[in-house]
């Protein structure tokens, strides 16, 4: 719409020149008649630009007649209705006869401007700082474009200047200055959609010139009915843009909101990291004391307990003892996300790890009619293995293996392959899904039958697992055949220290 405005007040100023630089009688009126092509598109392209900026509303049936006016006045330019003769003043100067629409046509051209200023000024309540400014740049340029041009033509004429007629096109420079001004400052209107714009209004404007052009019937005919087919495929082909470019703008608008969301999301994941850090460290040292003391009651430190009392306290050890370990994984999450954890790798036999762990969960299976077997050599070389991280790794795999087992047994065995050692943790337990194989490594993920068959997991020991083994540069997946068929654990790590350190 903008385009069309500047391109039309170009041709006006074109038009204009060709008149001054015309040297027969016929090319003055011919260039005379078309200098009102500019000013008749100008108010039309104006006023409907006020109906969709700063933002589109609904035009109504009564709206629509704003365009019959200026279609039956273009028409006409190429008429003696428009100009009836023009003739020579002063030797060079043309003086113009008007026609009978000459009049009308100035007073069209008043109406839609003070119409579409109007518009601008009922809007500018309503509108956000940014489209005031913009509706303020428009208002200006409109302003002093139409001073100018009513100065020019209407007072100095009055005053026997004729040539002041041909000041008033030029005043259409400061009108494209501030519209240029509310383009590239206050970017009122994407460029992609100006450019189409300008490319539309300058073929539309040289297929109407070419309306004239013709030699007989059949060619005026062709040559209207192209104009007209240019104007509709136009339409459609900005609109087209128009769309495109606003899409894209919502899209850049929620991508923007999104970026924000993201951010103020990991300012409170921030904050959750150091509350649960916080938290733990606190409740470390007096559950160690209560369960220090527990122990030493039920081992008969402070005298003889009896077999009444000894269960009860013996439920709040074991309950202490559950308490603590989740305050030592919750402190191990904290640690984890804020990047704290550091890996303390040293050469040494997988031989040292696994076996006082299996030995110390094999007590745990057999009170649960399980069997737990370890299957290892002794060539296994050494890797470089940070022992307390690894303990909780093989520990969280073996503990939840026991929990979810209920005939059968666990077995873990461990052999190379591509010069890494791979640790395989077997079970005969109730199996996994593709589901859960996708989502046993993320935090809080229990899977089913977490949620069925044991209530009091966090869902937590699986994900640092996962995390303690990637910080080894070592890779762990699960394995499973489908529910009730059992799952595998798989460790797999780097022999090379240089490797980790790296």
């Amino acid at each position: 719409m903008l385009a069309g405005i500047v391109l039309s007040s170009a041709f006006w100023v074109f038009a204009n020149l060709m008149v001054d630089m015309a040297k027969n009688d016929t090319a003055v009126l011919r260039w005379s008649r078309l200098t009102l092509l500019g000013p008749i598109l100008i108010p039309f392209l104006f006023l409907y630009f006020s109906y969709i900026f700063p933002r589109s509303s609904k035009i109504n049936k009564l709206k629509w007649f704003f365009i019959f006016l200026p279609i039956v006045l273009l028409f006409f330019v190429p008429t003696h209705f428009n100009i009836q003769e023009v003739y020579f003043v002063s030797g060079s100067i043309p003086q113009v006869i008007p026609g009978i629409l000459y009049v009308p046509f100035f007073i069209y051209f008043a109406s839609y401007v003070a119409i579409a200023l109007y518009n601008f000024l009922k809007n500018i309540k309503r509108s956000s700082t940014l489209e005031k400014k913009q509706i303020q740049y428009v208002i200006i340029g409109t302003v002093l474009t139409v001073s100018i041009g009513l100065i020019t033509n209407v007072l100095l004429l009055s005053f026997g200047i004729p040539e002041a007629s041909s000041f008033g096109p030029y005043a259409t420079i400061f009108w494209t200055v501030f519209l240029s001004l509310a383009i590239l400052k206050h970017h009122l209107f994407d460029i992609k959609v100006i450019a189409t714009e300008l490319f539309t209004a300058l073929l539309i404007i040289l297929l109407f010139i070419n309306i004239f052009s013709y030699n007989s019937l059949s060619q005026l005919i062709l040559n209207i009915a192209i104009f007209i087919g240019t104007i509709i495929f136009g339409i459609f082909l900005i609109k087209s843009v128009f769309r495109e470019v606003k899409i894209r703008e919502e899209k850049e608008k929620l991508a923007l909101e999104l970026e924000l969301a993201n951010a103020k999301l990991k300012k409170l994941d921030q904050a959750k990291s150091e509350f649960l850090s916080i938290a733990s460290h606190q409740l470390r040292t007096p559950l160690s004391v209560i369960k220090g003391y527990l122990s030493m009651v039920l081992e008969g430190t402070y005298g003889k307990i009896s077999k009444k009392v000894k269960k009860p306290i013996n439920n709040v050890f074991q309950a202490s003892k559950q308490l603590n370990q989740l305050v030592n994984t919750l402190l191990n999450v904290s640690r984890i996300e804020a990047g704290k954890i550091k890996l303390e790798a040293s050469p040494m036999s997988i031989k040292e790890v696994l076996e006082p762990i299996t030995e110390e969960f094999k007590i745990v299976a057999e009170e649960k009619g399980l069997y737990l077997n370890l299957s290892i050599s002794d060539s296994l070389p050494l890797i470089p293995l940070d022992k307390e991280k690894m303990n909780q790794v093989v520990m969280n795999i073996i503990d939840n293996a026991i929990k979810y087992t209920e005939r059968g047994g666990i077995t873990i065995k461990c052999k190379m392959k591509n010069e890494k050692l791979k640790i395989m943790i077997s079970d005969t337990g109730l199996g996994m899904d593709k589901k859960q194989l996708t989502e046993i490594f993320q935090k809080f993920s229990r899977g089913t039958a977490g949620e069925t068959h044991w209530s009091n997991g966090a869902g937590l020991g699986m994900y640092i697992a996962k995390e303690f083994t990637e910080l080894h540069k070592g890779k762990i997946w699960a394995e499973s055949k489908g529910q009730g068929k059992g799952s595998t654990f798989n460790i797999e790590l780097p022999v090379n220290l240089s490797t980790i350190k790296d």
